[in-house]
C-alpha cells in the first residue's frame, strides 16, 4: 500500500509537482531546516521528482510528429527524439524523383 503522501503526489499535474519540488529544493539548499524536516523534504522531493519524470516519458509518447508527403496528404508519426542514435531513427521515407537527392533541409526553413 502506497503512503498517502504519494498517493497525493500521484494526482498532482506536472506543473504543480514541479513547483513543489522547486520550493523543497530551495529550501535544502537554504540549509535552514532541521535535520529531520530536511530527510522529509528530500524524500518527498524524491516522489516528485520520479512522478515529473513520468509524466513526461508519458507525454512524450503521445507526441505525434506531422509529415507530409510527396502526394500532399498529411499523416502523423511518433515524434523522432533529438538525442536518439542516427542508427535507432527510421529513415525518412521519400518517394518520386527525389528518392536519390540528398535532402538538405535549412533550419531557417522550418516554419516552426
Amino acid at each position: 500500500m502506497t503512503p498517502p503522501a504519494e498517493d497525493a503526489i500521484t494526482g498532482m499535474s506536472y506543473e504543480s509537482a514541479l513547483a513543489e519540488l522547486d520550493t523543497l529544493i530551495t529550501k535544502l539548499e537554504g540549509g535552514s531546516i532541521a535535520l529531520e524536516e530536511a530527510i522529509g523534504a528530500y524524500e518527498r522531493g524524491a516522489v516528485l521528482a520520479k512522478h515529473c519524470a513520468e509524466l513526461l516519458e508519458r507525454t512524450e509518447q503521445r507526441v505525434k510528429q506531422l509529415v507530409v508527403s510527396t502526394d500532399g496528404s498529411i499523416g502523423e508519426r511518433p515524434l523522432e527524439m533529438a538525442d536518439a542514435p542516427a542508427a535507432a531513427r527510421p529513415a525518412p521515407a521519400v518517394q518520386g524523383p527525389l528518392r536519390n537527392a540528398t535532402l538538405r533541409i535549412d533550419p531557417d526553413d522550418v516554419p516552426f
